[in-house]
This record gives C-alpha cells, sequence and structure tokens, in this order.
C-alpha cells in the first residue's frame, strides 16, 4: 500500500482572487487564517463573506450587543490579518439550515465577486449551520464555472488533501484570534487553535516548519462525489442522518450512492422521495428551484420536471446545467397544470412524492423536517402542507394563529407539499378536467373519502415567487371560480350545497381586504383577494358568466363523480 501522507504544497501557485465564506464570525480565522493573511501579504484580491449575525454566541449574555460586538472582532480580526474587504450578510445564527435562499445568497457571492480560488466550510464539520453552509456553498459552486476550492474544518479537522505551511504567518492568527474577546470568555482559542496547527506537522520532518492549515483540495466540478462520499462516511460514523449527500451530476446523483449503492434515505432508514416539478417558461424560477434541491440534507432520489413545451430554453437549460434532473418535454403548450402534474406522479415509484411549483425556493432541510414529521403521523395521513411565504403577505397573516398551528385540512399548498405516492395514487391524482387551480381541494376531497387526513406543518417554510392571493387577470378568475363550483358539485353534502351561494356571497365576495390580511382566511387562499380581481378585470362579470356555463355544462360530469365527504375535516372553500 502505498502512503497516503498529504503533501506540503508550495501556496505560490494557488489563485490570486480568494474568496472565503465563514458560517460565523471567526471561523475564517480557525478554518484558514494563516492562508489568508498569506493571500493578502502576497498582495491577492481577499474577500470573507460572514454568513450569520453571532447572536447565539454570548450565551452568559456578557455582551450588551452581542451581535455588533461579533462584526467589530472581525473587522479588527480581519485588519489583523491583512484583510479589509469583510461582508456581513447578518442571517440568524443557528438557522441557516431553514433558510430557502441560502444557495441563492451563496450563488450571489460567487457571482458578485467572481473568486478563482473559493475557502469554505468542510461537509466533515459537526455544527449545523456549518454543515448547512457547505451544503449550500457546494450546490452554488456546481452552477457555475470551475474553481479551485479548498475546504477547512473548525469544529472538526477535514481530511486534507493538501497542507500548508502557514508557520510565517502564526503570529498573525494569534492576534487575530484574540480580537475575539466575546468568545475568549468562553473557550481558550488561541491554545486550541495551536493545538490543530500543531497536530497537522506530526509528519512533517522539516523542523522549521512549526504551524500547519490542512484542506481538502478540489474541483469545484468534483464536489458532488466527494460531497457523496464524505456523506457515506458520516452516516458509518454516526448514525443515519449526519452524512450529507451529493448534490450535483454523479452516478446516483440526488442519493449520494457513488459508494454504497444505497441512497442518503437507504442509509438512514428512511424512505425516498420523488421531486415532481411542472413548468411552462419560468426557466430562472424553476433554476433556482433545482439549486434549493441540489441543497437539501436529505436528498431526493429523484428529481421529474415536466415541461410544457416552453419557449424560453428551459428544457435545454435544465439538461445542459441539472443532467441529473429526468425531463419530460410536452408537444405542445396546451396541457393543463393538472395533467402536466399527473404525468410528473406517473414516473413516480418512490414511497413519497414532493408536490412542488416551479416557482419556490425550499429551505436546506425541507425534506428532512418534512419527511420526519410525516413518519410521526399513522399511515392515513396521505399529506403533510408545508408553511408557504409570499411576496405581499401581511405578516398579520403569516403570523396568525391558525397559519401557524399543526391541524388537519381539507386542501393542502400544492406548491410544496410532501405525498404518500400510494396514497394520491389510490386517489386518482388531479382530476383534469379541472386544468389548473382548486386542484389540491379535489384532490383532499377524494383522499378524505378513502379515510386519509392531511397535516398542515408550519415547523417549516417555503418561498413561493408568486405574490399573496388570487393571481390577478381572466384566466385566474374564470379557473378559480369554476373549479370551485365544480369540486363542490362533486363532494360537498347537499346541505352545504345548498347554502354555498348565500356563502360565497356574503364570505367571499364581500369579504373585506383588512379581514384577509389579518388571516380570517388560511385554506382557501385561492379566494383571497377575488373581490379585487373581479374589481380589476376587464369583463370580469363577462368571465364569471362563462365560468358558470362550464359549471352547469359540467353538471352531468359532476353528478357521475359525486361522492359527498362525510370526513370531520372537510370543510367548504371559504375561510
Amino acid at each position: 500500500m502505498k502512503p497516503l501522507f498529504p503533501p506540503l504544497a508550495d501556496p505560490s501557485s494557488l489563485p490570486r482572487r480568494v474568496l472565503c465564506i465563514a458560517p460565523h464570525a471567526d471561523d475564517e480565522v480557525f478554518g484558514c487564517g494563516g492562508m489568508l493573511a498569506f493571500h493578502a501579504l502576497r498582495g491577492d484580491e481577499v474577500r470573507v463573506v460572514v454568513l450569520t449575525d453571532g447572536a447565539a454566541g454570548d450565551p452568559g449574555s456578557k455582551e450588551a450587543d452581542i451581535r455588533a460586538a461579533r462584526v467589530a472582532e472581525d473587522r479588527a480580526a480581519g485588519e489583523a490579518l491583512g484583510v479589509t474587504d469583510q461582508r456581513f450578510l447578518g442571517l440568524p445564527d443557528g438557522t441557516l439550515g431553514a433558510l430557502p435562499d441560502l444557495v441563492a445568497r451563496m450563488s450571489a457571492e460567487l457571482e458578485a465577486f467572481e473568486p478563482e480560488l473559493v475557502y469554505g466550510p468542510s461537509p466533515q464539520e459537526m455544527h449545523p449551520d456549518h454543515r448547512a453552509a457547505s451544503h449550500a456553498l457546494m450546490a452554488a459552486l456546481a452552477r457555475g464555472p470551475e474553481r479551485r476550492v479548498l475546504l477547512y474544518g473548525v469544529n472538526n479537522q477535514v481530511t486534507a488533501g493538501v497542507l500548508f505551511d502557514t508557520t510565517a504567518q502564526w503570529d498573525a492568527k494569534v492576534a487575530a484570534i484574540r480580537c475575539f474577546e466575546s468568545q475568549l470568555r468562553y473557550h481558550d482559542l488561541v491554545g486550541k487553535a495551536e493545538a490543530v496547527d500543531r497536530a497537522r506537522t506530526v509528519n512533517i520532518e522539516d523542523a522549521s516548519v512549526r504551524f500547519v492549515e490542512g484542506f481538502a483540495d478540489l474541483s469545484s466540478d468534483d464536489l458532488a462525489t466527494y460531497e457523496g462520499r464524505v456523506g457515506a462516511l458520516l452516516d458509518s460514523l454516526f448514525g443515519a442522518g449526519h452524512g450529507l449527500p451529493s448534490n450535483a451530476a454523479n452516478p446516483g446523483p440526488w442519493s449520494g450512492n457513488a459508494t454504497s449503492g444505497q441512497s442518503v434515505a437507504a442509509r438512514r432508514g428512511l424512505p425516498e422521495t420523488t421531486a415532481v416539478i411542472s413548468t411552462w417558461n419560468k426557466v430562472e424560477d424553476v433554476c433556482a428551484n433545482l439549486d434549493a434541491i441540489r441543497a437539501q440534507t436529505l436528498p431526493f432520489a429523484e428529481v421529474v420536471v415536466v415541461d410544457n413545451c416552453s419557449s424560453d430554453a428551459t428544457v435545454r437549460t435544465i439538461r445542459e446545467r441539472y443532467p441529473e434532473v429526468r425531463v419530460v418535454s410536452m408537444p405542445h403548450s396546451a396541457y393543463g397544470a393538472c395533467e402536466t402534474f399527473n404525468i410528473g406522479f406517473a414516473c413516480v415509484t418512490t414511497e413519497l412524492t414532493a408536490i412542488l411549483d416551479d416557482d419556490i425556493v425550499m429551505p436546506p432541510e425541507w425534506l428532512e423536517k418534512t419527511t420526519a414529521r410525516l413518519l410521526k403521523e399513522p399511515a392515513s395521513t396521505a399529506i403533510v402542507s408545508t408553511k408557504i411565504v409570499e411576496p405581499g403577505m401581511p405578516e398579520s397573516y403569516k403570523s396568525s394563529e391558525r397559519v401557524n398551528t399543526e391541524r388537519y385540512m381539507s386542501t393542502f399548498r400544492g406548491c410544496a407539499s410532501l405525498a404518500r405516492s400510494a396514497a394520491i395514487r389510490e386517489a386518482g391524482y388531479y382530476d383534469e378536467r379541472l386544468f389548473i387551480y382548486g386542484n389540491e381541494r379535489d384532490l383532499t376531497c377524494r383522499l378524505l373519502n378513502r379515510g386519509y387526513r392531511v397535516l398542515q406543518y408550519p415547523g417549516v417554510e417555503t418561498f413561493h415567487r408568486t405574490p399573496f392571493g388570487i393571481k390577478m387577470g381572466k384566466r385566474s378568475l374564470y379557473f378559480h371560480a369554476r373549479n370551485a363550483w365544480l369540486t363542490m358539485f362533486k363532494y360537498a353534502p347537499l346541505g352545504d350545497l345548498v347554502r354555498l351561494p348565500w356563502l360565497v356571497l356574503t364570505r367571499v365576495l364581500l369579504r373585506g381586504s383588512k379581514s384577509e390580511a389579518k388571516g380570517s382566511v388560511t385554506d382557501a387562499t385561492g379566494t383571497i383577494g377575488i373581490g379585487r380581481s373581479i374589481r380589476e378585470t376587464p369583463g370580469a362579470w363577462w368571465v364569471l358568466v362563462r365560468a358558470g356555463w362550464s359549471v352547469v355544462v359540467n353538471i352531468p360530469y359532476c353528478l357521475a363523480h359525486r361522492e359527498p365527504v362525510r370526513a370531520d375535516d372537510f370543510e367548504l372553500p371559504l375561510k
């Protein structure tokens, strides 16, 4: 067997435009402070981006303003290293894995600075913020040009493939560490950093080399395979759920099975999930969605995108950027969203199906948390519907009790929900006659009739780019009005049908926007703003007449499929 001692490399060949990503203020100093000092002394362009506000770094509340203190300390530390270009994103400490836009933020930093060399936390880190940052950084790097990447360790030594002599920079590193007075109150940071950097010299025979920093030295094109293998190792060492999956094109890209033949979900004893997305002419939105999918801490077994014959190069872009995605390209664009989703559902062979709109962005923990919540439910819970945040959503609505309470519902948010594949298959998927809008409530009625339930789960948030409430315009108004009645003719008990016209008039059409903003309507989100839509849509009343006539025409169909819902969870689409 050949020796595997990492080489002590000459840093003179390293690229000179350098970006360092630090989950917290001070991580860049511990992880690669010596090398940052080297780059600064050489005159390289160096930028450090600190992600979090550091608010959790003062458990004894010894600082009047710990956030301000951490920024000031980090600026001083940067000065000690010779680094003056520092950015502080101020993200909430301890919550990086819950942020839907983490990958987008990483991508923005990469695009703004255009580095040739990137330092970042390794996936071997123990702190959840570090692991989330590592995973999101790798997803962002996968989308861009090839770059050299040096991954460091802070709370767990990275398995190093390259070492750099930082003896000459040790004094600067110590000076930088001493700037973090708020943290020195709790830890012997200088002593710990010295122990780590001295330990790296264990196999170096040159006595003049007293301090060393070690890194995983990779091309951004190789990160996916690396991350998948690290994830498998961590799962085997620490148990299911500790490893991070792979996130880009390689054998078993979503499931991280490049080494073991098992998906990450299988290694953790969890059901596998297929993500199903229907899209039409939203290439940038769907790419942002796929970036977030790549950054999931529990990866999808497969991702299926059904493209409704887009004219904006969606199919070509996905196949070029995301070769791991299964793309179903429709021959023309006349298909409704219900039908294209059903085509995607029919492709699923996994136990779970994620029902996703094309213009959503999930936080890295979305699948992991939602799967865990579904597994706590009995088999009769068919769907877990996660919390949605949208542009223009009033804070009073977002924080309302009904939105933020776990409860069983008579519909679900089709833009980001997790379903048992067998249950929605048994219920017949979406009714394609609806074409678009209202299909979630229609499917839920059939699930309720088969003894299933739908759970609202506010424990994870998804960002939906579509503005809050009903989409303005004739098409949206037509299908929302028409489909609500078609669904009720099929599934509402007779007594509810008789009183429904009066209820729609008094509790929907005459409902005020202030009431909606306070969260009086939480489930029937397609009715939010319908009064405004009627007022502002040209020819709105003619649209409603057409919708009503379509309902009349479809009454025989509704009666043929009529199956009144008696389940306790059933509610009329009023609130």
